[in-house]
């Protein structure tokens, strides 16, 4: 099934995670501050995984499909 951006935020927390990291292709990603930020790419639109270098844990998923967080890239 192909989920469009609205779909995908409307799931629960643990779908989003497996979708993400089953589906999804891995495009980059930077270090910040004890943090790391990945970009992959799912469906038609773009998930930035916040993750702790420090206490070794996901800490938010960002959704979008262009802009600013795109840039960072």
């Amino acid at each position: 099934m192909i989920y469009t951006l609205e779909q995908y935020n409307n799931l629960e927390s643990d779908e989003q995670h497996n979708l993400v990291f089953t589906k999804g292709y891995f495009v980059d990603y930077y270090i910040k501050e004890e943090k790391r930020y990945s970009l992959y790419s799912l469906f038609n639109f773009f998930v930035e995984v916040e993750y702790s270098l420090l206490i070794f844990k996901i800490l938010s998923l960002e959704t979008f499909e262009e802009g600013r967080l795109l840039d960072n890239y």
